[in-house]
């Protein structure tokens, strides 16, 4: 026997797979980077029916095209249309196409596929996709088109069993490239608004590393920039492209680090930190972590100065905390969703609260994390839109990102921002440090931390100047000078401000911690005293049941109130009212049965729990549980089993013995002088020899509000039911051998 893939498995890799349209698009575009591509088009191609001449895209096709390889009939054949095959295993590819196709070794690319599911993502895009292809060393176009939908017709036909359309053509789509691939994806299953096309370039923009120079994959996307069999000149303006590293230069205070190979072949870790260009530190030590099994590992980060934001947003046009913060880049794409606005990789905001000036969260940093990782130990999830799975290559980058990268970068901000280190715990290792050491030797103590080597350190740094105390110094002799220099004049002023609202803002978060933790104390203290005072189990006993009896006595009296007022309630409201007399009753009942079982069992009471029936009915009727609500009744009660391991039930303690209760007080108040409990395997039997149900009636006396009692309440037997439903078990009612017997059933 052999497994067989039924053709459901198309949708599984596909659409139900990758949901997010931009990810899909983003799949295709990297397969385009592995197959050597220098240039991908995306081109979001209308009808021609409007007015306008822009059309609409709901008929439309979408283009994604590029000059790499191509793929030839065998390459089509045993590699695209073989599910979850890849050649892209280890980072490169089979060797006999790298030596075929060996002019197009590209800067040592590393590819950033292996699954052999990429492909599929065109089924989340449309339902046809059309390939056209070719390679340099032939003069004919292969042409393949799937239809998505042909799979989900009939999910007992075998994947493989599901044809495909193949054809050779001698007329070539791109007549001046020696090779390409053009997919096109029809019969779209997304509307596009023009919002969403805009999404697509803002987020391609961030597909290759923004923060970087980088020719190596010009993408280029808009509408209507490919026409299929048409020669065309790209527009320039349809690139994309971005100047980020240029709008941050000079103008944040940058941290970066790197783990890679020597010349010597040794593993080292280099940390720099540039303060608006100048350099602050260099530090480096050799690393033997499990991140030097990886290539290579780039860090750089940068904290956004007010005049830095500024920038950014006037040149960008777009604020910094919506463009994004720290994005990852695994083989020089983007790993999503980190570094999207809404995304924090690394909890920064969460401790962002726990000490406002101090700690640095993700609106005020922006940067990346570049992984070249040839061997896929940072594995993505198939879903592509979840990140990283967390294995040990993860959890050792996080630490190492807010060892020597956040915690270093706060510390400085921080020593600029205020000009002295406040001790702050295990968090910032400063344990070692004299506090009253001079700021500047103490930062150099703490970044040379950890084995790392001093290699460069700024000795002009002045942490003195940014004191609030200095400031204000700077600010009255400015204002007493006759010719003062507005320009520092303002820049002193809005630091202070910034300094004051900060110590506010952390003074109001401390002063609610510091509320909620007395209040917290408060009780505690008042709870472990109340312990303290020696309540012995009598006593302790002595106040529940005292207050327990209380309180369902006033229940009690709630519901004898409610009774009077019964016959003045409209038929239509009947039902709503006596739901409500349920309730209180219900709450009664259950208040006096909790009460019997702390005080009288060592039952856990805490949850629903598995619990055996027929050992708490026996506890009820012979142990202590049974109550007597008139002196002169005499009944006797009896309890027998066939097989008791039958009764191990998943219920509450408290509803089980709310329901022997009210088959108890059913037959005492209706004349009964014995009950008796019987247990079979399948069936709970109670028969008592209380007055006989009418015929008319075995059928409505488990309904709310009947009752055959002139004050009766017509509540208890359906508790009783609706306690059974809950459990999936059945009750029913009948007169046999005249008596009265109600069945349980499992």
């Amino acid at each position: 026997m052999k497994f067989k893939t039924s053709s459901g498995i198309k949708s599984i890799v596909g659409k139900d797979l990758i949901t997010d349209r931009y990810v899909a698009i983003f799949e295709l575009v990297k397969n385009s980077y592995d197959a050597r591509a220098t240039e991908v088009i995306v081109s979001f191609n209308t009808s021609n029916d409007s007015a306008e001449g822009i059309g609409s895209l709901d008929d439309g096709k979408i283009y994604i095209v590029d000059n790499g390889v191509g793929m030839s009939k065998d390459d089509l054949d045993n590699k695209w249309l073989r599910l979850a095959y890849s050649d892209k295993q280890e980072g490169s590819l089979e060797e006999e196409d790298a030596d075929k196709n060996s002019f197009r070794e590209i800067k040592n690319r590393v590819l950033v596929g292996s699954k052999g599911i990429g492909r599929f993502s065109s089924d989340s895009l449309g339902s046809v996709i059309t390939i056209r292809t070719k390679v340099n060393y032939e003069n004919i176009e292969h042409q393949l088109t799937v239809n998505w939908d042909d799979f989900d017709r009939d999910l007992k036909t075998l994947f493989e069993d599901v044809s495909v359309e193949y054809k050779e053509s001698s007329q070539l789509s791109r007549s001046n490239i020696d090779s390409y691939t053009i997919i096109e994806i029809s019969n779209l299953r997304n509307t596009w608004t023009e919002e969403q096309l805009d999404g697509v370039t803002e987020k391609l923009r961030r597909l290759k590393n923004p923060f970087i120079e980088d020719d190596d994959l010009d993408i280029y996307c808009g509408v209507n920039i490919f026409i299929l069999n048409q020669k065309y000149n790209l527009n320039k303006s349809n690139l994309i492209y971005s100047n980020i590293a240029n709008v941050l230069k000079e103008k944040s205070i940058n941290i970066t680090a790197s783990i890679n190979r020597s010349n010597e072949g040794e593993y080292k870790t280099t940390i720099a930190l540039h303060d608006r260009g100048n350099l602050v530190y260099i530090v480096e030590k050799s690393d033997d972590s499990i991140l030097t099994h990886v290539d290579e590992i780039e860090i750089s980060v940068n904290y956004l100065t007010t005049s830095a934001k500024s920038t950014f947003t006037r040149r960008m046009g777009i604020q910094p905390v919506n463009y994004g913060n720290i994005f990852v880049y695994r083989n020089g794409f983007h790993v999503s969703p980190y570094g999207e606005e809404h995304y924090d990789i690394f909890g920064l905001n969460l401790r962002k609260t726990q000490g406002y000036s101090r700690y640095l969260a993700t609106r005020e940093l922006i940067g990346f994390i570049s992984i070249k990782d040839s061997k896929n130990l940072f594995k993505e999830t198939s879903s592509r839109s979840n990140g990283f799975i967390e294995n040990g290559y993860f959890k050792t980058l996080e630490e190492f990102y807010m060892d020597f990268i956040q915690r270093p970068l706060e510390r400085y901000v921080q020593l600029i921002n205020w000009g002295e280190i406040k001790k702050s715990g295990k968090e910032v290792h400063l344990e070692d440090v004299d506090i009253k050491e001079n700021e500047k030797n103490n930062f150099k103590k703490y970044i040379s931390r950890d084995n790392f080597k001093v290699l460069s350190f700024n000795s002009e740094l002045d942490f003195e100047k940014n004191k609030p105390e200095k400031i204000i110094e700077r600010i009255s002799e400015s204002i007493n000078n006759p010719k003062p220099d507005k320009n520092k004049l303002d820049d002193d002023t809005k630091t202070l401000s910034k300094q004051i609202r900060d110590l506010k803002k952390e003074n109001t978060e401390t002063g609610k911690k510091a509320v909620k933790t007395e209040r917290k104390a408060d009780l505690l203290e008042a709870q472990n005293k109340n312990l303290v005072e020696k309540r012995d189990g009598v006593s302790y006993g002595e106040q529940i049941t005292h207050h327990f009896t209380i309180l369902a006595e006033n229940l009690d009296y709630a519901l004898d109130d409610l009774l009077d007022i019964k016959k003045n309630i409209e038929e239509s409201d009947k039902e709503k009212f006596l739901s409500a007399i349920e309730g209180i009753r219900s709450t009664k009942l259950e208040m006096e049965v909790f009460r019997y079982l702390l005080l009288g069992t060592n039952f856990d009471l805490k949850a629903p729990d598995i619990i055996n029936w027929y050992e708490i009915t026996d506890w009820y009727l012979n142990k202590g549980g049974r109550r007597t609500y008139y002196d002169n009744f005499k009944s006797s009660c009896n309890i027998m089993a066939d097989d008791k391991s039958e009764w191990l039930i998943d219920s509450s303690h408290t509803d089980l013995v709310m329901m022997i209760e009210n088959f108890y007080r059913n037959a005492f108040e209706h004349g009964a002088s014995f009950i008796d409990f019987t247990y079979y395997k399948n069936r709970l039997e109670i028969t008592s020899d209380s007055e006989l149900i009418d015929e008319s009636l075995v059928e409505t006396i488990f309904e709310l509000g009947f009752s055959t009692k002139k004050n009766g309440t017509g509540i208890g037997l359906s508790q009783v039911k609706s306690f059974l439903l809950d459990i999936d078990f059945q009750v029913t009612a009948e007169n046999t051998n005249k008596l009265v017997c109600f069945t349980i059933l499992k």
